[in-house]
């Protein structure tokens, strides 16, 4: 039977690498500030990677003294080191590497072509570096695009995009946004954007990508919209043309009308102009997923899971006192920080329970009366700072009564009123005893919409809510 000594092997292979002995091999890695060299050994190189093979039978390494000379300048030292030593030992350790210079390692692996490692260190960088990923879309966008074998990072940022859309479509520079990226997102159903906003957003994109096209269509030729037409076609058999509203055909699908394949386009026409017309071309499954936001986790005896969603969708910047299909997908979980009827109605207690959690979402209900108010605070309540105005241009206030109304803050320098009382969107105020005559205070002053008439009133039950943004997991998809 045969017995393998793995361990010993790699140790004897990196004490190799390390003692330099009979080397005949520099790599030099990295820019100048951070050049470093590498002395290795072709044999085990040649032996280990198609590229080396490739770089040494086609003469690209020069030599000197009888030692060949290799030059990757845009190889990370850290990267390179982790490289090398798995070349040599066959082990691969990423624990408290960071993850730039994991990603940089994906891309030397791809040049190298250590295809055993790709889906690794994909797996590894989606497991314990999503926060990084999520802050670095647009770089690993294209990093992960421009490299066919990094599909498992493709699929992580597609699953990403399509949930929370915002991040990538709200960017000012159109030119950067990879075009097999984009057509990723256009032939997703699980995209979560309205029809009308991704046909806006391709023409533009198409624009950006040929800057000779004049700016206002009513100037261009024929030959002008074939080049932009050309330059999104792949785009135009995944837009749910019919989901589109009249007015949105109107203004924006008509200039393009010689775009758009003519049978397409008089059926469309034909669509928005007579009653009960039947679409010819409507075969594509619709966006819209039909979520249950009456599911949406809350633990409040006030408000419900589909008012909770609404929230999060005016956290994420939705305007409107309902949830369009742009803001169907809850980005945030609601954590109880504190109940008046379980933990008392008065500042201290308030302050005791919610000083220093972060974002936070105080819901009221007002006593003999169906309405429900409440306010968003995006910082810190914080009891040692008495007396002190917060600015903040994210908070707002709400009423959740039989017409729903959001109201933004105006003047972000007054937005939060610290003090030793309840919570204080300086509109909307909590003081004293909350649950007693006098102990909830609204007049309009700083937020622009009224949400209920001035006056003093009681509070039946209020609620404080801690508020976090999901970090749910997004495992890697098998290929």
């Amino acid at each position: 039977m045969a017995i393998q000594f793995l361990p010993c092997l790699s140790q004897d292979m990196t004490k190799l690498l390390e003692n330099k002995k009979n080397y005949d091999l520099i790599i030099n890695v990295d820019k100048e500030n951070n050049k470093k060299e590498f002395c290795v050994h072709t044999i085990i190189l040649e032996t280990r990677s198609s590229y080396f093979e490739h770089a040494f039978s086609n003469g690209f390494a020069k030599k000197e003294n009888n030692t060949y000379i290799l030059d990757f300048p845009d190889i990370s030292v850290n990267a390179f080191n982790i490289l090398i030593r798995y070349t040599y030992g066959g082990i691969i350790n990423l624990d408290n590497i960071e993850a730039s210079d994991i990603i940089n390692l994906l891309v030397a692996c791809e040049k190298f072509k250590l295809k055993e490692l790709y889906n690794y260190i994909q797996d590894y960088l989606i497991l314990h570096h999503q926060a990084w990923l999520f802050q670095n879309l647009l770089l690993v966008q294209q990093i992960c695009f421009k490299y066919p074998e990094f599909i498992k990072l493709q699929n992580y940022w597609t699953a990403t995009v399509c949930e929370q859309p915002e991040i990538i479509f709200n960017v000012t520079d159109l030119t950067s946004l990879d075009k097999k990226a984009l057509l990723s997102l256009y032939k997703n159903e699980n995209l979560y954007m309205e029809e009308s906003e991704l046909w806006d957003y391709i023409i533009r994109w198409g624009k950006a990508q040929n800057p000779e096209l004049p700016e206002k269509t009513s100037n261009w030729t024929s030959n002008e919209f074939n080049i932009l037409k050309k330059t999104i076609e792949e785009f135009m058999p995944h837009i749910r043309f019919y989901e589109i509203s009249s007015d949105d055909f109107c203004f924006n699908i008509m200039p393009y009308s010689s775009m758009i394949c003519n049978d397409l386009f008089q059926d469309l026409s034909r669509y928005h102009l007579v009653s009960n017309w039947q679409p010819k071309f409507n075969s594509l499954k619709s966006r819209k997923t039909n979520l249950n936001l009456s599911n949406t986790p809350i633990d409040s005896k006030i408000i419900n899971g589909e008012q909770a969603a609404l929230i999060s969708s005016w956290i994420q910047g939705n305007s409107e006192g309902k949830i369009s299909n742009k803001y169907m997908k809850v980005y945030y979980e609601f954590q109880l920080l504190t109940r008046g009827s379980r933990d008392g109605f008065t500042g201290a207690s308030f302050h005791k329970m919610c000083d220093n959690k972060g974002p936070t979402i105080t819901i009221i209900k007002l006593k003999g009366e169906p309405s429900i108010l409440g306010g968003y605070n995006p910082i810190n309540w914080e009891i040692n700072k008495h007396g002190n105005y917060e600015k903040t241009s994210d908070s707002f206030i709400f009423s959740l009564d039989k017409e729903v109304i959001l109201s933004r803050v105006q003047n972000y320098d007054n937005a939060i009123f610290q003090n030793k009382n309840g919570p204080n969107f300086n509109d909307l105020t909590l003081r004293g005893t909350f649950n007693s005559m006098n102990g909830v205070y609204y007049a309009k002053y700083i937020y622009d919409q009224k949400i209920h008439t001035k006056g003093y009133f009681i509070a039946d039950e209020y609620e404080v809510f801690s508020v976090t943004r999901k970090m749910k997991i997004i495992k890697s998809l098998s290929v």
